[in-house]
């Protein structure tokens, strides 16, 4: 079980910080010079419609991750690392 069935019947690899880098910039590792951009992390308050799981603005090296409104309580904590298991695992460019 994970969340809404998203990984139903099989297991999964870890993730690591690897992982969270190619899903908020794209890129696989920090270039030599730095980013000119630096990577940042923004909160933005979930509203009826959309889940939790994170999302990424490649362009702006920005991680959007969701949190939790007078509307929409958090989910529970296995579900809500499930469903940032299945965002970071997906780092393809377009894919989320």
């Amino acid at each position: 079980m994970v969340g809404s069935g998203i990984f139903e019947g099989g297991r999964r690899g870890t993730v690591g910080l690897r992982d969270v880098l190619q899903f908020a910039t794209g890129a696989t590792e920090e270039p030599v010079l730095g980013f000119v951009l630096h990577p940042s992390i923004e909160f933005v308050e979930s509203t009826p419609g959309t889940s939790f799981i994170p999302t990424a603005s490649t362009c702006t090296n920005t991680l959007k991750i969701p949190r939790p409104s007078a509307e929409i309580p958090l989910p529970q904590e296995e579900d809500l690392f499930s469903y940032y298991d299945y965002a970071f695992s997906n780092a393809y460019f377009g894919l989320m």
